[in-house]
């Protein structure tokens, strides 16, 4: 089945093994070698920002190594973990140390699958936006461009892809920017006659996003300067 890919842009503007996984009931499904081609691509783009030659799903870890500059190749980390409990281990590349906020503990440009034979991208960091590993293997995601237009949401991978448990957000009521509206629906989509207007202020939609990032996690994650060594 193929994943839906979690791309969310706002519209104004338990780490596993690294050795071998399973594919079901079949042949071991062996993760090094399924998302080799994919880490070398990385880091000789990064090596060389010649950007025309990354693999699609990997812009944002691309932007990230940019702003990170010499220090990306050992800032930037990859982890292999089952996330929707299929067997199969996806591919997460991201800062898993710290991201200098105080409160969000990782963060995740790309995600990818794989079914053996073909490379799935799941998400892709865009900017404005923060998409973190919880402690219970959910996903933080936090998207602004100032308080009229603010997400705070959690998602969950499935079999299906990164799909939305909670999206919570604010909205102008009748296009009236002082008036704003909150939201919330599980469809993850930023539209507001699709969801439910809730009864909120800015600061309890600011509890709810302190207390997911708080949830973020560090993670034991491999270099992107280990690659091919």
């Amino acid at each position: 089945m193929k994943k839906r890919v979690l791309s969310v842009i706002l519209c104004i503007a338990a780490v596993s093994s690294l050795s071998a996984c399973k594919k079901g009931n079949t042949e071991p499904f062996e993760c090094e070698s399924a998302y080799k081609d994919t880490l070398v691509n990385l880091k000789e783009v990064i090596a060389s920002s010649e950007e025309e030659n990354l693999i699609d799903g990997m812009y944002g870890v691309y932007e990230a190594a940019k702003e990170l500059g010499d220090a990306a190749a050992d800032t930037i980390g990859y982890v292999y973990s089952d996330m929707d409990k299929d067997g199969k281990e996806e591919l997460l590349i991201g800062n898993f140390e710290g991201t200098g906020s105080p409160d969000v503990k990782n963060e995740i440009y790309a995600a990818f699958s794989h079914d053996g034979d073909n490379l799935e991208p799941l998400y892709e960091k865009q900017k404005r936006n923060t998409f973190a590993l919880t402690d219970t293997g959910t996903f933080y995601f936090h998207g602004s461009d100032g308080v009229k237009y603010h997400i705070v949401a959690e998602y969950e991978m499935t079999e299906e892809g990164i799909v939305c448990k909670d999206f919570y957000f604010t909205y102008p009521i009748d296009g009236d920017g002082n008036n704003m509206g909150y939201y919330h629906n599980t469809t993850g989509v930023w539209d507001s006659e699709g969801s439910e207007q809730i009864d909120m202020t800015f600061e309890q939609l600011e509890e709810i996003r302190k207390e997911l990032a708080a949830r973020t996690v560090p993670m034991d994650a491999a270099k992107l300067s280990e690659i091919g060594k």
